[in-house]
């Protein structure tokens, strides 16, 4: 596997998930005008309405968020051991990278800050949405353990996830999103579906299709994400899916870095000598980008990543206000808090940290426990007689070897999900 840009990126496997494609939305927003015109000549002035003319999820799309470039002739990449239709990349090469442009709109996922909502217009003659009757309740899902599981490994892909995530859309859609089988189906999905590594083989060619056909599913999986979460606002199975566009997150970062590493002439020959037309349309994406991502002052490759840290910050806190009664809040936490840590943010990592407990159902339960002890052990008792540096240094050396343990412990399980249907870390 070739070196990151960057040591920032060091840390993790070329981590990639994606979702889940279908046709685009958008939405029109309905016109803001006086209903009657005054006897009397005066001033109106009227104001706008919040702007959902963006994708599902999504901000409104800008001046510069047009298709990159079209597919003139055959849009199949057909290479040695690979071959892949990369149509849906070209249609969508505008939003293969929505976390930057055009960013998300965390109100459409019903975790926006008071603040953030008090700056935003709503127009004070819109009816109130009021909650479904109780007699219209779904029901909650059943599923015996064997059988969830069993439509878990239906839903598995390593590349196109949409499709067989389709199934689980439509049971999210007809179930009760607090009670019953349906968060502990989506917890599942994102823990053994969700981030895959994609590392490169022989050549760089397969891996970087691979990455940028999943980045194009990105904007609908945001879409469904939204949806269900402004439905259904403060319920386990919105949690459960918040936890999964943080994942996008981290998948997203990653395939913008494997472009941007990329030199077409170096390391594309294979594409350039199966599709020309594939092949300057990755001349043209990685020119695309390169200039929107100036344009934002994030051109460097720690600037990327804080934005991309400020992304998750942002999905992660607004989960931890909003996951009901504290569900999965120790995992919110947890993953705050590497955030902070690897920004070498110690005291807001460490803030953090304190306020988690030991819950044996939480996914990251083991890593929680091991951090806990690691701060009591170097923070508590009798602080007067320790060496703040001292204390500093051992505690750093016993939280990055508990991150370091964390993340073997998902490339083990990655690599054995992997074998299960067939596949290894460098096959696509």
């Amino acid at each position: 596997m070739r070196p990151r840009r960057t040591a920032a990126f060091a840390l993790s496997l070329m981590l990639h998930l994606t979702a889940l494609g279908t046709a685009i939305r958008s939405r029109s927003p309905a016109p803001f005008s006086a209903a009657a015109a005054a006897p009397r000549s005066m001033t109106v002035f009227a104001a706008p309405r919040e702007d959902d003319s963006g994708p599902p999820g999504l901000n409104a799309l800008g001046a510069d968020d047009l298709p990159v470039g079209r597919i003139a002739e055959s849009a199949t990449v057909s290479l040695p051991s690979f071959a892949m239709n990369i149509a849906k990349i070209s249609e969508r090469s505008a939003l293969l990278f929505p976390f930057v442009t055009p960013g998300l709109a965390l109100r459409r996922f019903a975790i926006a800050t008071e603040r953030e909502l008090r700056e935003t217009f709503h127009d004070p003659f819109a009816p109130k949405p009021q909650p479904a009757p109780t007699a219209h309740r779904a029901p909650p899902l059943a599923l015996s353990d064997a059988a969830l599981q069993s439509l878990i490994d239906r839903s598995w892909s390593r590349r196109d996830r949409w499709t067989p995530f389709q199934e689980i859309v439509r049971i999210a859609n007809a179930h009760d999103a607090d009670r019953g089988k349906l968060p502990a189906l989506l917890h599942v999905y994102q823990r053994q579906n969700g981030l895959q590594p994609y590392v490169d083989a022989s050549i760089r060619d397969p891996r970087l299709w691979a990455e940028l056909g999943l980045a194009a599913d990105h904007v609908e999986f945001i879409g469904f994400i939204s949806e269900f979460a402004s439905t259904h606002p403060g319920t386990k199975a919105a949690t459960e899916l918040l936890f999964l566009l943080d994942q996008l997150a981290q998948a997203n970062l990653d395939a913008l870095v494997t472009l941007l590493d990329t030199d077409p002439a170096a390391s594309l020959g294979a594409t350039r000598d199966a599709n020309k037309d594939a092949y300057d349309l990755i001349v043209e994406l990685r020119q695309h980008y390169a200039r929107q991502l100036q344009r934002k002052g994030l051109a460097s490759n720690e600037a990327l990543v804080q934005h991309y840290n400020r992304v998750r910050l942002d999905i992660l806190t607004g989960l931890l206000r909003t996951t009901p009664h504290g569900y999965r809040a120790n995992d919110a936490r947890f993953l705050i808090g590497a955030i902070y840590w690897r920004e070498d943010s110690i005291g807001d990592a460490l803030r953090m940290w304190r306020a988690m407990t030991v819950e044996p159902e939480d996914a990251y339960a083991t890593s929680i426990g091991r951090i806990l002890d690691a701060i009591a052990a170097e923070t508590g008792g009798d602080r007067s007689s320790r060496d703040s540096r001292d204390t500093t240094r051992r505690l750093t050396l016993q939280i990055n070897a508990i991150l370091r343990a964390e993340q073997g412990r998902w490339i083990m399980f990655s690599m054995d999900r992997l074998r299960q249907f067939g596949f290894h870390f460098d096959t696509f």
